[in-house]
């Protein structure tokens, strides 16, 4: 396989599939299934055991009405303004059924706090629990402290003291929706006082507003006799304090007169418009006779529109225009000394001079028709400001009375209303009536409403399982190790070479290598790494073979053994125990700690021979560590080691090394260079995948050969019982082929 067709582009955004898998949880709650169900029959076996030992409690149930309105007898609802329709009121009235008011009222009937319900020396059965509590040292009682003897009274008032707080507190009020009906309910353990309780509280909750609606009435009759005296006095000072404004100021209708005022002012005002619009033309018609200066000639006035337009004037130019035209015709026919032509022409001269005339009457008169215009604007202007400040003076004394009339009216209606008040008071003092009513009195329970004891066990039960199904999600969700072989592709996202199933150990704590058994499951599942290894580089087999892991103790050196001995069945192969940090090749091949080997062979302090050994049972050749040396990067990093690699590709077919795992050094990073393919021992339930990935990711970023994963010592059992039977099928079958 070439480095190209690794996949694990861990740059890739993962989808929402990689966080939350369904299947995945799935298989968790069946991997836990017992222990969820036994913490599910704890919860139950519990919650059964408490249950059965509690003292059952009965629940008493009443209904009433709360009228929004009663019945109108008399007006009167403004007296008590309780406002019935109103959220807040019926808010407030299912408070007072709950107040400690009305539950000491309740719990003054002798048959109430003189139950032995509400009595101290009341023996209360506590249950199981409290009797194995009370055998603990922090659960022996204290000794009792001396008691001062109180009076029957007061030993009275703390009985009912105690019984009002009992039922304040043990008092449900419940309003039906879209009604004025509520429940009120009570629990006890004795039933016949639970239903007593709850009939007694209706009963005292009707009298307490009976008792509060008389006192009201009571309250308000003594406030109004009081206040009407008060309003009496008001009234007749107002009166008489409206009759002295009309004496002093001599008033008998004032409307009359400021309507007649008002019209007078719009007349002035319209007036005083059309007399400043006069002066205004007139001042025009001045100022351009002006323009003209001291003797202005005839054609130059009429160049006026005033004097052109004048009535006079202007019959005098169609005079002068009809004899112009006369001695115009004339003088086409008659010489200038004809007798109509000096007739028409004495005609003509008579109307220039007239016109001439009139023209020099009109000017000066323009100047008196401005100042006509002027005195008639200021005349009218005087007289509308006399009119403005008469009707002024009538807007304030109407405003006076006005005012005075006003309060003569609120205090007479104030002291109307007060005296029907009163009245109406008086007369209804005596029909008070409840606005609450009861609907359905509390019978005795028949049984019991808690512990429902089947319901809770069942409950238990549930939340148990829930519970116990949270508790195996959050296990699986933290368990970041690869637990079967389809979690290779799917958390490290890399080829899965094969899985080796956990085998038994012998006292050293090794496994049964591939020789010992070549038809077993487990010389299957070798061989099937070998024929993945074989089938990744056909054009170019793979003649080093670097094996390596994130962290120590995951199986690599048996990996490498077992793999590098089917590989010499086909091939002559030698495995290199290259992990000079904890070398174990040589302890599993039962070969002496100072067997010369790879550092010797690198150093040159040893041949060859001396630094292989041959396994007879599985014709293999290893090459254990030897000595090692102070600083092995440095030795495999140098041109010795190098050199040596190749003399050893002369002489085997196979090279199998066994590297350090990557998170302990980089030893591996440098083998691999040297390798024409990578393989990554994971070890099944132990390895996270974290430093799983992390390892894989430092050899594909360096570009290195890797080919695939080995998922080593899987439990094919263990992953039956979490995904099925499948894998334990598979196993149990290479075991019943091989048997046979």
């Amino acid at each position: 396989m070439s480095k190209m067709d690794i996949p694990g582009n861990f740059a890739e955004p993962r989808s929402i599939e990689d966080f939350i898998n369904l299947r995945q949880l799935w298989r968790s709650l069946v991997r836990y299934k017992w222990g969820i169900l036994g913490l599910a029959f704890a919860f139950a076996l519990v919650t059964g055991l408490v249950v059965f030992s509690m003292e059952p409690i009965y629940q008493a149930k009443a209904s009433l009405i709360i009228e929004a309105q009663e019945a109108k007898i008399v007006n009167i609802e403004d007296v008590y303004n309780r406002g019935y329709a109103d959220y807040e009121y019926y808010q407030t009235e299912y408070e007072i059924l709950k107040s400690r008011r009305l539950a000491e009222r309740v719990a003054r009937k002798p048959e109430i706090h003189k139950h032995p319900y509400f009595s101290p020396k009341k023996e209360v059965k506590r249950g199981v629990w409290f009797k194995l509590r009370s055998l603990l040292p922090t659960g022996k009682e204290v000794p009792p402290v001396q008691k001062i003897k109180l009076s029957a009274e007061k030993l009275e008032e703390r009985a009912i003291a105690r019984a009002s707080g009992v039922v304040a507190g043990g008092l449900t009020v419940t309003p039906v929706q879209f009604s004025h009906m509520v429940n009120l309910s009570f629990q006890s353990t004795d039933p016949k006082l639970a239903a007593l309780i709850v009939n007694t509280v209706v009963e005292e909750y009707i009298n307490q507003q009976l008792d509060s609606r008389l006192m009201q009435s009571e309250r308000a009759t003594s406030w109004l006799n009081e206040r009407l005296v008060g309003l009496k006095d008001e009234l007749g000072k107002s009166e008489q304090r409206l009759q002295d404004f009309r004496d002093r100021e001599q008033l008998v209708d004032i409307s009359g007169v400021a309507t007649m005022g008002t019209q007078e002012l719009n007349q002035l005002t319209t007036r005083l418009a059309e007399v400043r619009r006069a002066r205004v033309e007139a001042e025009n018609i001045q100022r351009e006779v002006q323009n003209l200066g001291e003797n202005p000639d005839i054609d130059a006035l009429l160049t006026l529109s005033a004097v052109r337009e004048h009535s006079l004037i202007s019959k005098l130019l169609d005079a002068q225009s009809e004899f112009e035209r006369n001695v115009a015709e004339l003088a086409k026919r008659y010489g200038a000394k004809h007798p109509k032509m000096i007739s028409a022409q004495t005609e003509l001269d008579a109307a220039n001079y007239d016109l001439e005339e009139e023209i020099y009457k009109v000017v000066p008169n323009i100047n008196r028709q401005y100042q006509l215009a002027l005195r008639n604007e200021r005349q009218i202007e005087s007289q509308l400001a006399a009119s403005k400040s008469g009707l002024q003076d009538i807007n304030r004394k109407e405003f006076k009375l006005s005012e005075l009339q006003r309060e003569v009216d609120t205090n007479r209606h104030l002291y109307e209303t007060f005296f029907t008040r009163i009245k109406e008071t008086g007369e209804t003092g005596g029909l008070a009536k409840a606005h609450a009513r009861l609907l359905d009195a509390a019978l005795v329970p028949g049984g019991p409403i808690k512990p429902r004891k089947s319901q809770s066990i069942l409950l238990a039960f549930i939340l148990g399982v829930i519970f116990g199904c949270a508790i195996a999600v959050l296990l699986e969700i933290l368990d970041n190790t690869i637990k079967h072989p389809e979690e290779v592709v799917e958390k490290l996202e890399v080829p899965l070479l094969g899985s080796l199933q956990v085998m038994p150990t012998d006292k050293q704590g090794n496994i049964e290598f591939f020789w010992a058994d070549k038809k077993s499951a487990y010389a299957e599942a070798i061989r099937t790494i070998r024929t993945g290894i074989i089938l990744s580089s056909l054009d170019n087999p793979s003649k080093v073979i670097v094996v390596t892991s994130a962290i120590p103790g995951e199986g690599k050196s048996t990996v490498s053994l077992n793999l590098g001995s089917a590989l010499a069945q086909m091939e002559k192969t030698l495995v290199i125990g290259a992990d000079m940090r904890r070398p174990t090749l040589a302890k599993r091949c039962n070969l002496p700690p100072n067997h010369k080997g790879l550092s010797s062979f690198v150093a040159g302090t040893a041949t060859l021979e001396e630094c292989i050994a041959h396994i007879d049972e599985g014709d293999l050749h290893v090459m254990p560590s030897g000595i090692v040396p102070p600083n092995p990067l440095e030795m495999l990093s140098s041109k010795k080691f190098v050199g040596a690699l190749e003399k050893l590709k002369q002489k085997f077919d196979r090279i199998v090394i066994d590297s350090a795992p990557t998170q302990a050094a980089s030893d591996a990073l440098i083998l691999a260079s040297y390798a024409d393919s990578v393989i990554y021992v994971v070890r099944a339930d132990k390895t996270p995948a974290t430093l799983a990935k992390r390892g894989i990711r430092s050899i594909i970023g360096s570009n290195e050969p890797l080919t695939g994963v080995v998922l080593n010592q899987f439990d094919p059992k263990k992953a039956s019982a979490y995904y099925g039977s499948k894998y334990n099928h598979y196993y149990e079958y290479y075991q019943a082929d091989k048997e046979s």
